[in-house]
């Protein structure tokens, strides 16, 4: 039978207590848990892998398997120290914190990886499927991002091209769209935190918005790191998700999240939209953690989408 002395005692509270310390440490300088490190290794994040497949023009860039940090506390108001204390007990004193839908900031692991669209899908590749589309006249180039397209019309395509392929393309899950867009970075953009160079990056702006506003070819600014282009702006892309609030309850594994979700009116649900668009006035909305959403039957002139896709052993 093992003895219980003062010093066993002390032993295990200095222990524990130093646990605590590390185990906080390492949340603030924002590493992933350690389960991921045991599963993928000393690298546990999403890189590319370098393999390319192009179907009916689209081409996909796969992303290999890892983590990746979703979400941004960019736009919550962090309230006093009485407002921390009293929202918990339902107290109305003090400034109370107000977080934003880009919260709470979560890891999110791509057991399998995901294949995305390095482009908005354009013109001419969803004429393929749909001869007849009447181009938006912000956008009538034939390498120009579709635009007008409803929700359901997007699903449509990527029906299609799923039949066309053998693979289950869809819409991408927010989380897809985001790790796609941060491209490994932990900023508010994929290039850092400095507005000043979004410019570069995407069509946006006052600017561009007085001078005969309109979208553009696609692949024609800077791609990011992971070779993908105009997530920061040009058009709006549609999800596969429905809006959430906040990300409390958000699938942890990258999937689509539809089930519930915030209602226009009974059963149905808004569906999400990412990125900037060439509409966008500020850089704000061009942050790689902002989400929009809208009624999946609206045909809005900046609406248009890249298709993803996961092959899964399962």
């Amino acid at each position: 039978m093992i003895r219980v002395t003062r010093r066993r005692v002390l032993l295990a509270v200095l222990a524990l207590f130093l646990v605590s310390v590390g185990v906080i440490a390492w949340t603030l300088a924002g590493l992933p848990p350690v389960k991921y490190y045991l599963r993928y290794g000393l690298d546990p994040y999403c890189e590319p892998t370098g393999e390319r497949v192009t179907y009916e023009g689209v081409e996909f860039v796969e992303i290999g398997p890892g983590v990746f940090r979703m979400g941004s506390t960019y736009l919550a108001e962090g309230g006093d120290w009485l407002g921390k204390v009293c929202q918990p007990l339902g107290l109305p004193w003090g400034k109370h914190p107000k977080p934003s839908d880009e919260m709470p900031v979560h890891w999110v692991d791509f057991r399998h990886g995901f294949w995305i669209a390095r482009t908005e899908v354009t013109n001419a590749q969803y004429e393929r499927f749909r001869p007849k589309q009447e181009r938006n006249r912000y956008a009538k180039g034939d390498e120009d991002p579709v635009t007008g397209v409803q929700w359901e019309e997007a699903k449509e395509y990527c029906a299609w091209l799923s039949g066309k392929s053998g693979r289950p393309i869809r819409l991408p899950s927010e989380s897809e769209w985001e790790c796609a867009c941060r491209a490994g970075s932990n900023t508010e953009f994929t290039f850092g935190d400095d507005e000043a160079r979004l410019s570069k990056y995407a069509w946006f702006g006052w600017e561009l918005l007085t001078q005969g506003g309109q979208a553009h070819a696609v692949a024609l600014r800077h791609p990011n790191r992971w070779g993908l282009y105009d997530l920061h702006g040009n058009v709006f892309e549609w999800c596969e998700d429905t809006y959430h609030a906040s990300y409390e309850r958000a699938p942890s594994d990258g999937s689509p999240w539809t089930e519930g979700g915030e209602e226009w009116e009974p059963g149905s649900q808004y569906r999400v939209f990412r990125g900037g668009s060439w509409f966008v006035i500020s850089a704000l909305g061009c942050r790689s953690a902002c989400r929009f959403w809208r009624v999946p039957d609206s045909r809005f002139s900046l609406h248009g989408f890249r298709p993803a896709f996961v092959l899964s052993d399962d």
